[in-house]
């Protein structure tokens, strides 16, 4: 029997060095799976990540290896939007002091992050990332930032500290902006979403209320979109270049969230709409504005006293897949097509596809009703930068019940359930 998993298994330990990013001063953190760039000097922004030689994430052309300086960062200025991933305080708001007005800022989202090495070793590396301190919203903002060997696991833990001398109140934002074209969208669990900018009908959104599934289309129209999702997760799909870049979080169900959102979207494109009163028209440039959609993620209010902190972490994980959709993510995968095992005549054949989010080896264990083990078909090794497409004929038994999809580490230890099935009793 020909095994249907093929996929490299490299062990590259993890790597961290200063390095030029593209005329950056960068830090680059690499595992042989995945390759990330942190520019401390510009908001402490994550500015790319890639898996082998595919990259995920917006950088401004225009602001390519520059570093602005702060005569050019005030409130009064233009937002140097240098793309890539940062960490802000929530709400956006312009008519109070609970609310932060930018971009642009001058400390929390252009000034430079004091960086330090958390950890180097062969299986993990870490930095942390702090700001300055901002008098206007009494916070220091830091991230600490890590990935592990053979994974494409990317934890990113963010606190917001109260280093002022009066009691604030913020919750923390992480903004993502993803290079995007019309082959790109954006998958949740959630049945409602609110649109909140944008006069032009968005073409893009889509919601199947059976699956309780959300999809969201790049199109070029400019709109803004805020939502609860039913369960932690949100994955980017980009079908031409075949990758998923997966979000896992928290959530706080019951708890106040700023725009009573756990998580927003912003699609930068063409068209017009009002902020702080001002009317925005974006489609002005002959070439129209800059493609790219943002995935914001948002914790809830904090209430913090002078000194107090308060910590949010999201983690990102991405993979090579084969799909049209993302209907589901956990710690293992994301998956595009469950699996599911189908009787055809007396034959018994397991189906799916999946992106895996570590190198290691994938199992079907076939169970009995009483969860007795019957068979163990053994798939081969899996990683992220190839698809997962499970297409496996399986030993038949009168009791067998369902079918797990396991992976499992070089040295056998299970690192999870990638996904798993029911089988209909035999006729």
């Amino acid at each position: 029997m020909a095994l249907p998993i093929t996929g490299s298994n490299s062990d590259n330990p993890c790597r961290l060095g200063k390095v030029n990013f593209e005329g950056w001063a960068a830090y680059e953190l690499a595992n042989g799976v995945v390759q990330l760039f942190v520019v401390p000097e510009i908001g402490g922004r994550i500015i790319q990540i890639r898996l082998g030689d595919q990259p995920f994430l917006y950088v401004n052309s225009n602001l390519r290896g520059k570093v602005v300086p702060p005569s050019q960062l005030g409130p009064e200025a233009e937002w140097m939007n240098y793309g890539g991933s940062k960490v802000w305080p929530a709400p956006q708001g312009w008519t109070s002091d609970e609310e932060w007005p930018g971009p642009p800022d001058l400390i929390l989202d252009g000034s430079p992050f004091e960086c330090r090495i958390v950890e180097e070793s062969p299986e993990s590396v870490a930095i942390h990332l702090t700001s300055p301190h901002d008098e206007y919203t009494g916070v220091t903002l830091s991230r600490e930032i890590r990935i592990l060997r053979g994974s494409s696991d990317v934890q990113i833990s963010h606190t917001m500290k109260n280093t002022s001398r009066r009691p604030v109140r913020w919750s923390i934002w992480q903004v993502t902006q993803h290079d995007a074209h019309p082959d790109l969208a954006v998958f949740l669990p959630a049945t409602t979403c609110h649109k909140v900018y944008g006069e032009q009908h968005y073409p893009g959104l889509a919601i199947d209320p059976q699956r309780r599934l959300l999809r969201l289309q790049f199109a070029d129209v400019v709109a803004k979109f805020v939502m609860n999702p039913e369960a932690g997760w949100l994955a980017t799909l980009d079908t031409r270049r075949r990758t998923v870049l997966a979000e896992t979080f928290q959530l706080f169900p019951g708890v106040p969230y700023p725009d009573n959102a756990s998580a927003e979207f912003w699609i930068n494109g063409r068209g017009s709409f009002m902020i702080h009163g001002d009317h925005v028209d974006s489609s002005d440039a002959p070439a129209g504005p800059d493609p790219f959609l943002e995935s914001e993620i948002l914790s809830p209010m904090a209430d913090l006293q002078p000194g107090q902190e308060y910590s949010f972490g999201i983690r990102w994980h991405c993979a090579r897949i084969e799909a049209q959709e993302i209907v589901r993510v956990n710690h293992c995968a994301a998956v595009a097509t469950p699996l599911c095992v189908n009787r055809r005549g007396e034959e018994l054949r397991a189906t799916g596809s999946f992106g895996i989010f570590q190198n290691g080896m994938l199992e079907l264990i076939s169970l009995l009703r009483n969860g007795t083990v019957h068979a163990v078909l053994p798939l081969g090794t899996v990683s992220p930068t190839e698809p997962c497409i499970v297409n496996s004929t399986l030993i038949d038994a009168p009791a067998l019940a369902r079918v797990s999809l396991r992976l499992k580490a070089s040295d056998g230890a299970i690192l999870g359930t990638v996904d798993e099935a029911n089988v209909a009793p035999r006729p």
